[in-house]
């Protein structure tokens, strides 16, 4: 009899000497204490014995346990159980096998995958060495579903648990055999107690795995990331006539908005601010894509001739939803002008100092998105610059941040304010205004996109 059957035998045992004395001390009481004294003594009385029912239960529970599990197979199961439970990984699980099963216990264990019945794990043994048993074993056990059972001498299921020649434990994908003739002495709870924790230990496996893998992949993000910062200027270049600042803070970490300022010649800087569609590693691809071929081309001056370069670069990766907004602006000090093309970017803006106080222009979209259709004409507007005027150039990313009462950034007082006092400003300082008020703009929302900005600040044309 094993320690459930023994439990299940002591339990009944005991409620019905608990029921014999409970009524018999009933009969006693109500005959010399009438019916409501002896009703009174009698419900004192099944207290006072299911509380000690209970007690002796525990008692007699603890030692029915001890005297299963620590001795004989049962206690050889039972420590391999507890090594179970402080595996986490496959390699511990088989080590726990060698030293508390094969050694031990003398088994043989043989664990399969399920879906493909690939072979994990065989011990070395003459039983696991025939190349019938796996066969055998794919035939009788292929169908089956997650639980425990028992095997015969010819591998195949059977209910008769005082002759099996082993067990088995089906569950979370792995089908895991132990052959031994000493299972025949195991407790049976023994069994239920170690499939639960096979399982959780195939569950821990598994979650053990995928933590593995998202560090994995954090890892190639992080370095994706880190690649993509190469792209982006190290270092901004220094004109006596063109202060320079950027901003860029990515919402995770592989962003879509980039940003350049290439110097042309001693007169002229090319500036340029671009978004791809999308976020991840494609994005990241198209902006490298995009600022290589910006940087690669041998004429700069050609504003026309640098879109259609993009876009020929782009429609040839073949990406079907993959495109850039860019702006190309090329600062000009020598005949102070600013050309520039706005393909679908969000408005780019530039601040000029009259004798009426400081004016805010608008630098419009003046083409179409770079990187779905060959563009047929790429048109160029130029405006003139002079001391003191700010160039603001920014991906949607700032500019449509809303706050709490639904209002747009650049449709904010604060923001007007901001550019009302940009001329009166170095460079450095209105970049991190700017990014500043970005920031706290939406109160307590959280971000929804990328962060770039590079503005550039005229000096004295004059000189």
């Amino acid at each position: 009899m094993d320690y459930r059957s023994r439990k299940a035998a002591f339990s009944l045992i005991s409620w019905l000497l608990t029921a014999a004395l409970f009524s018999a001390f009933t009969i006693y009481t109500s005959q010399g204490y009438g019916l409501i004294g002896g009703s009174f003594i009698a419900g004192a009385f099944f207290m006072v014995s299911f509380l000690g029912r209970q007690s002796l239960f525990r008692r007699v529970d603890d030692a029915l346990y001890r005297a299963a599990f620590s001795r004989g197979a049962t206690k050889l199961l039972s420590q391999f159980t507890e090594r179970v439970r402080t595996c986490f990984t496959m390699p511990e699980f088989i080590g726990a096998i060698r030293e508390d099963l094969e050694r031990a216990l003398d088994a043989s264990v043989v664990l399969i995958k399920s879906n493909t019945w690939d072979l994990v794990y065989a011990s070395p043994a003459s039983l696991t060495a025939d190349p019938g048993m796996l066969p055998a074993l794919k035939k009788n056990y292929r169908e089956l579903s997650d639980g425990i059972g028992y095997l015969d001498d010819n591998y195949a299921l059977t209910v008769k648990t005082q002759s099996a020649r082993g067990f088995f434990i089906l569950g979370r994908g792995y089908y895991f055999f132990v052959f031994s003739r000493a299972c025949t002495g195991v407790d049976q709870d023994a069994y239920r107690i170690l499939h639960a924790e096979i399982i959780i230990f195939f569950d821990r496996v598994l979650t053990v795995s995928r933590l593995f893998q998202i560090a994995a992949l954090s890892k190639e993000w992080r370095l994706i990331a880190e690649t993509q910062r190469t792209f982006l200027p190290q270092k901004l270049p220094e004109h006596p006539k063109l202060s320079l600042s950027a901003y860029f803070r990515p919402l995770v970490n592989v962003s879509g908005d980039f940003y350049d300022a290439i110097p042309i010649d001693a007169d002229r800087t090319l500036l340029v601010m671009g978004d791809v569609s999308g976020k991840g590693l494609a994005a990241a691809l198209i902006m490298g894509i995009a600022i290589n071929t910006i940087r690669a081309a041998s004429d700069k001056q050609d504003l026309a001739s640098l879109v259609n370069k993009c876009d020929n670069a782009i429609r040839e990766m073949g990406f079907d939803d993959k495109y850039i907004v860019l702006f190309l602006g090329l600062a000009d000090l020598k005949k102070n002008t600013l050309r520039y093309v706005n393909a679908a970017m969000n408005d780019q803006f530039l601040v000029v100092r009259t004798v009426r106080g400081p004016v805010t222009k608008r630098l419009e979209s003046n083409n179409g998105i770079i990187g779905l259709v060959p563009f047929s004409d790429v048109t160029v507007d130029e405006t003139e610059l002079r001391t003191d005027d700010i160039l603001i150039l920014s991906t949607d990313g700032l500019t449509e941040l809303e706050n709490e009462e639904g209002t747009v950034l650049e449709e904010s007082n604060e923001f007007t304010r901001l550019l009302s006092e940009a001329n009166n400003m170095d460079i450095e300082e209105l970049v991190d205004r700017l990014a500043t008020l970005g920031e706290s703009y939406i109160g307590g929302k959280a971000l929804k996109d990328d962060i770039t900005i590079l503005a550039a600040k005229v000096g004295r044309l004059w000189d």
